[in-house]
C-alpha cells in the first residue's frame, strides 16, 4: 500500500551539536571540529503517513563522516543502532522518531514524524449481503484517493470466520464496527481500524435488521421482533423492550430521545434515560432515519417526506412528487441520509420494493422546486442497490453503489459512485466484480 501524506503538518529540524575537546587553553592545541552533515533524511521533507502492516525504511545520506557511530528512537525508546532503521509499526498513534549519528568529535539529529492509521482508517466500507445461497455476507473496503476497492476484508482478517448469511447492516460506534446478518441471527463486532473480530452473539433472540449504540455500555439491536438491549461489556442481550413492538427498521437518537421505526407501531420516541415510550410521533413510516444540522430528524413512506422537531416531537410534512418506497417484506436501511455541512436531505428513488431506480434527489427545506428534478442519476443501463444513497461527512460526498440493471451475472457488475454534495458532479467511479449485493456504505466517523 502507498503512503499519503495528508493533513498531518508537523515541524521537523536537523540539529548540529559541536563537541569541543581542548587539549589546553593554546589555540595551537584546538582540536578541530568536523561536524557530519545530513545531506538528505531519505524521507520527504521528514514526514509521512503509513497504515498498520506497511513499513518505511529509513537510509538517510551523510557527508562528512568518520568511523560513525548510530542511535534510532521511536517515541524516546531505543529500537536500533544501525546505519538504516526499518520502521514497522503495530499500532495506531503518532510518532517521532529521532536519528542519531556521532563522528569524530560531532553529532547530528533528524527528527521524523510519521502518523500511522489503522487499515481501514482513511476510506469506508461497503457492507455486503452476500451471495444467497453461495456466499456469506462480508465487508469491502475504499480507500480514499484510490481506484480500486479491497474485497472480503472481514474474512482476510479473520481466517476461519464469517459473518452469516445476508449480512444487511453495519454501522461504526466508538471505534468498533457492528455487523448484524439475518441468517442465523447474528451481531458481530470487529476493530473498525484492523476489521479484527472483538465479539459476536451468534443467536440473537430475533432476527436483526439495524443496530444503534446509546453509551460506552450499552446499544439496541431493532428485530423482526421488537428491540433488544445490548451489554456492550459483556456482549450479552437482554430483554424485549416493552414500549414498542413489532419488526423494527431506523433507529436514530437526538437529546432526550430515541427514534425507532416500527412497522407495525409507526415512528415512536423513546426516553434516552429508559427506553420508556414517549410518544408516537408518526402512524406509519417506510424509510429513514436521517437528521440535519438544524436538528431535525427526517423520514418518509409513499408522496410524503416527515421532518421530525427533535424537542416538541412535532411533524412538517413534505410533499413529495414522486413514491417514497420502504422494504419492510425485505428489509434494508432505505435510500435516505443526509449532509451534514447543510440543511439537506437526498433520497433515492426507487421501485415499489425499495430497490432499483436510478435517480438521487437532493430536498432542501423550505425549497420544494428540489424535490422536481434528479440531484443525481446514475448512469443508463445502471440501477441503485441496497441502501444505496449514503453522505460521507469526511469529504461532503454522496457515495452510490450500484449494479447492472437486469439478472443474473448482471448482479456481478458492480460501481461505486463518489459525487459532490454540493454541485452533483461526479469525482469518481470505481467498477468491480463480484456477487456482493451491497447492503449499506458505513463510514469512520
Amino acid at each position: 500500500m502507498r503512503s499519503i501524506s495528508r493533513k498531518f503538518q508537523l515541524s521537523f529540524f536537523v540539529a548540529v551539536i559541536s563537541i569541543v575537546g581542548l587539549a589546553s587553553c593554546s589555540k595551537d592545541n584546538e582540536a578541530a571540529v568536523v561536524a557530519p552533515r545530513i545531506v538528505t533524511p531519505g524521507l520527504k521533507d521528514g514526514k509521512d503517513t503509513i497504515y498498520i502492516g506497511d513499513s518505511r525504511v529509513l537510509s538517510p545520506q551523510l557527508a562528512d563522516v568518520k568511523n560513525p557511530t548510530f542511535l534510532w528512537l521511536v517515541n524516546g525508546v531505543q529500537a536500533s543502532t544501525d546505519s538504516t532503521f526499518t520502521f514497522a509499526p503495530t499500532e495506531r498513534g503518532d510518532y517521532t522518531i529521532s536519528y542519531k549519528i556521532i563522528s569524530g568529535n560531532a553529532l547530528a539529529t533528524y527528527y521524523y514524524q510519521v502518523k500511522v492509521l489503522g487499515k481501514f482508517e482513511n476510506g469506508f466500507f461497503l457492507i455486503n449481503e452476500g451471495w444467497f445461497g453461495h456466499e456469506p455476507g462480508d465487508v469491502n473496503f475504499y480507500r480514499n484517493g484510490e481506484d480500486s476497492v479491497y474485497k472480503y476484508v472481514f474474512q482476510r482478517n479473520n481466517p476461519g470466520k464469517t459473518l452469516g448469511t445476508t449480512t444487511e447492516f453495519g454501522t461504526i460506534f466508538n471505534n468498533k464496527m457492528y455487523l448484524t446478518s439475518k441468517q442465523g441471527a447474528a451481531l458481530v463486532v470487529a476493530d473498525a481500524g484492523t476489521m479484527k473480530e472483538t465479539g459476536r452473539i451468534d443467536q440473537l433472540p430475533a432476527t436483526p435488521n439495524a443496530f444503534l449504540g446509546i453509551n460506552t455500555g450499552t446499544g439496541l439491536v431493532g428485530t423482526t421482533d421488537g428491540i433488544y438491549p445490548i451489554n456492550l461489556q459483556a456482549l450479552t442481550a437482554g430483554s424485549k423492550l416493552s414500549s414498542v413492538s413489532g419488526q423494527i427498521g431506523g433507529m436514530i437518537q437526538s437529546g432526550a430521545y430515541i427514534f425507532v421505526m416500527s412497522e407495525t407501531d409507526g415512528v415512536v420516541a423513546l426516553n434516552s434515560a429508559d427506553f420508556s415510550k414517549a410518544k408516537q410521533v408518526l402512524s406509519k413510516a417506510d424509510v429513514g432515519f436521517a437528521i440535519t444540522p438544524d436538528g431535525r430528524i427526517w423520514a418518509g413512506q409513499g408522496k410524503s417526506l416527515y421532518a421530525i422537531n427533535t424537542q416538541s416531537l412535532l411533524v412538517d410534512t413534505i410533499p413529495v412528487p414522486f413514491d417514497i418506497n420502504g422494504s419492510w417484506g425485505a428489509w434494508n436501511a432505505g435510500m435516505m441520509t443526509a449532509s451534514t455541512v447543510e440543511n439537506a436531505v437526498f433520497i433515492g428513488k426507487t421501485n415499489s420494493w425499495g430497490a432499483g431506480g436510478n435517480e438521487i434527489y437532493k430536498y432542501s427545506p423550505g425549497k420544494p422546486q428540489s424535490l422536481t428534478t434528479p440531484f443525481i442519476t446514475v448512469p443508463a443501463g445502471r440501477e441503485l442497490i441496497g441502501a444505496a444513497v449514503r453522505y460521507n461527512p469526511a469529504n461532503n460526498t454522496v457515495v452510490v453503489t450500484d449494479v447492472k440493471s437486469g439478472y443474473g451475472q448482471n448482479y456481478a457488475d458492480n460501481t461505486l459512485y463518489i459525487y459532490d454534495a454540493s454541485s452533483g458532479g461526479l469525482k469518481k467511479s470505481v467498477a468491480y466484480t463480484g456477487f456482493f449485493f451491497p447492503a449499506i456504505t458505513t463510514f469512520n466517523r
